[in-house]
């Protein structure tokens, strides 16, 4: 644990600097991929600033407003301490979901085919932001006396960035063979049966999967949400996990192809 990097009178928060370093090689990547999949360059870093900028606000506010509301309370200048840390996945997910949703149908764009470009981006910037959450020392884990233990608890960050690049890594392997597919069915003028949303559904499957198994193992304040039958006591992450994995499972039912078929099956 490193939260801050000393230079004699100048102190460096580690986990804005990690998060610094990841936001400029993850824009280097975007332009790396408007470049590969021909995407309209403007449009892809219009609405990577404005993930960038609903993510930050969306997180804070999840922080504030749900974690931290007394102490922020007794001194609402503190909302605006953000050097001081104080930020929320979920709420970031949250908040830029929408506004990338309406973003899309302001400038006349498929939010499906757009979700799926940035969903490597996505999957990778969680993996790296989890690093300054490492250094910093937050998001600790529960009393662990298995021999991976980091100072005795569960090394819960690693856990969310090995299972991260994990789901990254097969993002792009399907990515890669879904492209593979398409092309071959056009040079042989086959109908594309790609359905545009599934890789973007995947990782939020598969995410929310991972963070649900993980939350268990943590053991700073989570809040303890609701008793579930078979789950016990889960937090609010676990929450907003099991309503993303029904999402997905909802998506990929309604557009399965057997399901499509009958739905457009001729009436007898």
């Amino acid at each position: 644990m490193m939260p801050e990097i000393v230079l004699g009178s100048i102190r460096i928060s580690t986990f804005f600097l990690v998060v610094s370093l990841s936001l400029s090689f993850l824009l280097v990547y975007l332009s790396k991929r408007v470049d590969q999949f021909s995407k309209d360059r403007k449009f892809a870093f219009d609405t990577a600033i404005l993930l960038m900028v609903s993510g930050f606000l969306g997180g804070r506010l999840m922080h504030v407003f749900y974690e931290e509301w007394d102490y922020y309370l007794k001194d609402p200048v503190q909302i605006f301490s953000i050097w001081n840390g104080g930020f929320v996945f979920f709420g970031g997910l949250i908040a830029s979901w929408p506004t990338a949703i309406i973003f899309c149908r302001i400038k006349k764009k498929n939010f499906f085919e757009w979700a799926d470009f940035f969903t490597p981006i996505i999957s990778l910037s969680y993996a790296l932001g989890r690093i300054g959450c490492l250094f910093a020392g937050c998001c600790y884990g529960s009393t662990c006396f298995l021999p991976w233990a980091l100072d005795g608890r569960h090394p819960t960050v690693p856990y969310m960035i090995l299972g991260e690049v994990l789901i990254f890594s097969y993002l792009i392997f399907i990515e890669r063979r879904s492209r593979i597919k398409a092309l071959v069915a056009i040079s042989e003028k086959l109908p594309n049966k790609t359905v545009k949303g599934q890789l973007f559904m995947t990782w939020v499957f598969l995410h929310s999967s991972v963070r649900f198994y993980v939350e268990y193992f943590r053991a700073d304040f989570r809040g303890s949400f609701y008793n579930l039958p078979l789950a016990g006591h889960v937090s609010i992450s676990q929450v907003i996990c099991l309503s993303l994995i029904s999402l997905s499972v909802g998506y990929f039912i309604l557009s399965s192809e057997r399901l499509r078929k009958l739905y457009n099956r001729p009436q007898s």
